[in-house]
Formats: structure tokens, sequence, C-alpha cells
């Protein structure tokens, strides 16, 4: 192709470069067209398959949804339902419409149900053949199913049915009267309603009521309760109320139309959906009063059950503020359990203590471990104390703290049950607190399981239109909860235990506040003496913290620290052995042994205090074992009588398919 150019330049005296030039500008002008027509031809293809899938996309709306409403002199209403549509797409074949009957549609039943397209009546069959429909009947709902051939564009179908109760009867009252109160075009409707007109024909000689003073008729038409979105008219001899829809309405929006005219110029039965609803507010009101007596009266009577059964009796002698000294010789464990009738962990470990300080055991602390000694002492033991040391020791002399864990716990139950056996056998209670508890507590568990079965029961039992009967049920429960709460507090002491408890309260005041009645530097010895007695009443921390200050405060003859500064009994301490070192040194005291106190003791104290804790660690301490499984961790002149107590009848949804 260049050689032509070049021939043809030679022959007509064109310059070679500018015939190149123009070949240059029409080649791109062609790469330019090109481009253009590859960008717009997958635009144009697009929309085509774009518009031909659009095609096939099957929708509809009502062009018109017309209802016409007759009021017959039995009560019944008659209505036609005109439904003009435009079918688009894919061809539709068939409609349906389901009705609410029942309370849950304000109307018993609906019934002479017939269809037609262009006045041509379907026939009634469930073959599913076009030109037929076919009714079906639940508890609550009325659905008509009806078949058509192929449809596009716009087709007019009609539907008619008769509305058995539909009339909302109110009585002779001045300013009440009967009603009908219609969703003429239900929420539940798949596509946009663009005209309707709804109308109301009243029998001979029946005309809307009106305003007092006025010539306003109760007639009212609103668009999801929006009364402007409504034109409502009333013809010149009443009979005849129109309502017409001002703007189109679509899903989700209600159109509802209502009368109301005298009470007594029909004779009209009450429908008995109506009466069931009276029948269900009343039966409400009663639940609710019931469950309002319940939910005051229940917490009430079981405060007074506590007033009268789970309260001390009042003293007949005054108890000084505090006493220096232990009321009686009742041992820690049973004067804790006095105080608060509750046999506490911290009961059974100042039983260890007592013991200790008594003569019977002595405690060698180690590394990670302390050991319990058994002496040759036994005599002056009461039964719960026998049973402690048996289940610590077992037959043995000798028993690492560390070798009770996962095992003692089991025995915690009979020393507790012990514990409160001693109370009654001293008079201090009339029957074990720890029964009297789980009574009471039985006793709530018991309420509440009634109120769970009430809850599930009740209402299948009187119906759903009783819904007010789950606050009975919901009161009992709160009741329930409040006995369970209520009866850890139920035990009660007797006049004796009372009088004996107010003097331990009163010691136990005194260890408590010990710096405030006495010079703990000068009551070091009182240490050990009261230890067990700190420990029961939840002040052992306190009590070693304060004494560890004191440096006259002699470490307990039967504790032997480590490192140990004097010789380690290799055997059992024989009985009536003084208490501090064998060698016949002076005891050294909680200061000498400790370099400090740190959130607890240092040294000797700290361990003494650790001693405390992990006894009542590990005695209660309970073997879990793995799990299979490894994880990382109204009045006449304001308005419808009746008020807000009804909801409009009818409903439901109409579709196509």
């Amino acid at each position: 192709m260049v050689r032509s150019i070049k021939v043809l330049t030679a022959i007509y005296h064109i310059p070679y470069n500018s015939i190149c030039l123009s070949i240059s500008k029409k080649r791109f002008n062609m790469q330019q067209t090109f481009k253009k027509i590859s960008i717009v031809v997958p635009i144009l293809l697009c929309l085509l398959i774009v518009q031909q899938a659009s095609a096939q996309v099957k929708s509809f709306y009502w062009e018109r949804f017309d209802v016409d409403m007759t009021l017959l002199e039995n009560g019944d209403i008659r209505v036609k339902e005109t439904q003009t549509l435009v079918f688009s797409g894919e061809p539709f074949t068939f409609g349906f419409a389901t009705i609410p009957t029942g309370g849950s549609g304000n109307n018993d039943a609906i019934t002479d149900i017939s269809v037609s397209e262009n006045g041509v009546p379907y026939l009634e069959s469930p073959s599913q053949s076009p030109g037929t429909f076919d009714v079906s009947n639940s508890s609550n709902e009325v659905r008509i199913d009806w078949y058509f051939d192929d449809a596009l564009g716009e087709r007019t179908y009609e539907f008619n049915y008769t509305i058995k109760g539909g009339v909302i009867v109110g009585t002779s009252e001045q300013g009440d009267g009967d009603q009908i109160f219609w969703k003429a075009i239900p929420p539940d409707i798949p596509g946009r309603v663009f005209n309707s007109t709804v109308t109301i024909h009243l029998p001979e000689g029946v005309q809307p009521q009106q305003y007092t003073g006025t010539t306003d008729y109760l007639v009212e038409g609103s668009l999801n309760s929006d009364k402007s979105k409504v034109g409502t008219s009333v013809s010149e001899n009443g009979r005849n109320i129109t309502y017409e829809l001002t703007e189109s309405m679509t899903t989700g929006d209600l159109f509802e139309v209502r009368v109301q005219f005298p009470h007594g110029i029909l004779q009209i039965p009450m429908p008995n959906w109506q009466q069931a609803m009276q029948r269900a507010d009343a039966f409400n009101l009663g639940f609710i009063v019931i469950a309002l007596l319940l939910f005051i009266g229940g917490p009430l009577g079981v405060l007074v059950l506590w007033y009268t059964k789970g309260r001390d009796p009042k003293l007949s002698v005054v108890v000084p503020e505090y006493l220096t000294e232990p009321p009686s010789n009742l041992p820690p464990a049973i004067a804790g359990t006095l105080i608060d009738e509750k046999a506490d962990m911290r009961d059974i470990v100042s039983t260890l203590v007592d013991l200790a300080s008594r003569g019977y055991i002595t405690i060698i602390e180690e590394k990670r471990d302390h050991i319990f000694n058994k002496t040759e002492k036994t005599d002056g033991l009461r039964p719960f104390e026998k049973r402690f040391l048996k289940d610590v020791f077992r037959d043995d002399e000798e028993k690492k703290l560390t070798d009770l864990r996962y095992k003692f716990a089991s025995k915690l139950p009979n020393l507790r049950k012990m514990l409160y056996e001693e109370l009654s056998n001293h008079d201090f209670v009339p029957r074990s607190p720890e029964s009297v508890r789980n009574s009471y507590s039985v006793l709530g568990w018991a309420m509440l399981g009634i109120s769970g079965i009430s809850f599930c029961g009740l209402p299948i039992a009187v119906g759903e239109a009783a819904a007010a009967v789950v606050c009975i049920p919901f009161a009992m429960g709160i009741t329930s909860v409040i006995m369970l709460f209520v009866a850890r507090a139920m035990p009660a002491k007797t006049a004796k235990g009372a009088e004996e408890a107010a003097k331990w309260e009163a010691f136990k005041k005194y260890l408590q506040n010990i710096e405030r009645y006495d010079n703990i530097k000068e009551a070091g010895d009182v240490f050990e003496k009261y230890l067990g007695y700190a420990t029961a009443f939840g002040l052992d921390r306190s009590w070693i913290r304060k004494f560890s200050k004191v440096e006259t405060t002699p470490i307990p003859g039967w504790y032997y620290p480590r490192p140990h500064s004097y010789p380690r009994p290799s055997s059992p301490r024989p009985t009536g052995m003084p208490s501090g070192p064998v060698d016949g040194g002076s005891r050294p005291t909680l200061e000498t042994m400790s370099g400090g106190l740190t959130g607890g003791l240092d040294s000797m104290s700290k361990g003494l205090t650790r001693m405390l804790n992990s006894s009542s660690s590990i005695l209660r301490s309970t073997y879990t074992a793995p799990s299979s499984s490894s994880s990382s961790s109204g009045s006449f002149s304001s308005g419808f009588s009746g008020g807000s107590s009804f909801s409009s009848g009818g409903g439901g949804s109409r579709g196509f398919g």
C-alpha cells in the first residue's frame, strides 16, 4: 500500500506526507467511532434485556376498590366488593381473600359468599378450574380462593358475602347507640389502590345519630386514623352514607368506615363475639382485682408471717453495750451459730482454734502446709467436738491440712446439724434454724412452681380473651420470690436464746472494738484466749492484725511457726504440758516473730492468718470431675359510644397470583 501511494504522489505531484497525514486522520476517526459503538451497543442490549425481563415480572394494582354495604333489618350486613385491577407481566390465574371472624373480626360469621367477573358468576368448587371458587373456614378466619383464565390488562371482579353479627349493639342510655365499624380495605393488601368509594345503606326509617345541638351526623371515615383523607357525605334522607378516599393507599394503609344509629330502632340481638368480649372484660376486671389483692396482700402476708413467727422475743433484761468476758461457757462455734442462727464455715474453723487453745490439738506450720497433731487429752469434749476430731484425724494421730482436701466437705452437713442440735438442747431455739429455713424455702419454691404452672395453664383454661388472667400468677410469683428471701430470716429464738444471743453480741462488740474499751498494750494475754471467738464472729484477721503490733502478745502455745525457733515436737504434746517452747524459755511474741504487717501478717502472724484461711477453704472443698471435652478458656354529644373499647371489624387480606 505504501508503494501505491508513492506512485500516485509521483504521477499527480501530491506530497507524500500530506497523503499519509490524511490517511492517519481517517484511521483515527474510524477508531473513535468504533470505540463509541463498542460502548453504546452493550448499553442498548442491556436495556433491551431489562425491558424484556421486566415485562415478565408479575405486578398489579387496583384502579378501583369499591365496597357497598347494606344493613338488613335483622342486623346482617350484605357486602359487595367491586375490584377493578390492572395486571401486567406474566398472566394471573387466581385471587384470594381472607376475612377474620369472631372476636378478631368483630363478626360471628361470613356467609352467602359468591364471586363473579363482569356479571358472570363463578361456580363454587374445589377443582381450582377457571371460573370456580372455593371457601375454607378456620376457627377465626374465612378464606375465599377464586380461579380464572390467564388475565392481563384491566379486569373487574365482584365479591359478595353476608356479615353475621357485624353490628356493635349499644344500650338505650343517652349517647349510646348501635354502630357499624368496619375495615373497608384491610392494610394487608399487596398493591396500591388509586380510587375507592365505600357506601353504607341503612334500612328505611333508620338514620345516623346526630351530635347534640347540631346537624352533624355520627359518621366517620379515616385512612390510617386520619379523617382528612376521606371525604364523607350523607344523603338527604340520611340512609346512604358515602366515604371516598381523597388520595391513593398502599400496603400497610387502613381504610375504616363508621356510622352510629339509635339503639332499639332495629331489633338486633347482641352478637356472640360482643357477648364474649363483655364476659372477658368482666373476667379481666375480676382477674386484675384478684391480682392486685395478691400483689399487695401476698407480700404483706409474708411480712405478717415473719412478724409473728420469725422475730425473736423482746428481751426482759437490759444487756450492757459490751461485755469484756464471754457471758457463758459456750464454745465459739455454738456462740457464733446462736448469734446469726447459721452454722457457717467460720464456726467450724473456730472449733479447730478452740480445741487447740484448750489443749486437744497442736498445729505446726510447714512451708506450704500445716500439720495437726492430736494430744492425749480427751475429756471435757462436747458431742460435736468429738465428731470434729474424729472427722479430722480418723484413726491417725497426725494429719496434714492438705490431706483433708475434698475429704472433709462431706462431714460438714452432720457437723452443722449437731451445732443446731446444741442450740435446741440449750433451749435457745424451738426448732433447728436450718429446718425452719428449709420449710419456708420449700413453701416458697412450691408457690413459685404453682405460679409458673398457672402462668402457662390459666390462659389456656380461661381463653385468650381474658388476657389479664396472667396477672394472677405474676403476682403469686412476686410473693413467692419474697417468700424465698424471707425464709432465710424465719428462724426465731426462744426468750432464753434471745437473751443469750444479746449477751454474746455485746461480747462480740467488745472484741470488734477492743482498742476503744481496753488498753490493748496491756491486754496481750487475751489474744490466744479469745482467738476462737474472734474466728467464729468473723473478726480473726482484724484480731491478729491488732495484736501483732503489741510487743507483749505471746504466740499461742499450740502453734509452731516456721522457721522453728525452738524444738519441734517429735510427738504429740503430753497432757498438761505448759504452753510455750519446750525448752522452758519464755514464749516468743507476735511482734518479735513478724517483720511488719502487709495486707495480713508477715512471718508467724501471716502464717497464722494463712492457716485460718486455708482451713476454711480446704475443709469445704469438693472434688469436681474434669470435663470430658477440653476447651479454651363516651357521651352522645362527644362522639361514638363505646369509646376505644371496640376496634373495627373485618380486615384480613386480598391478593392475586
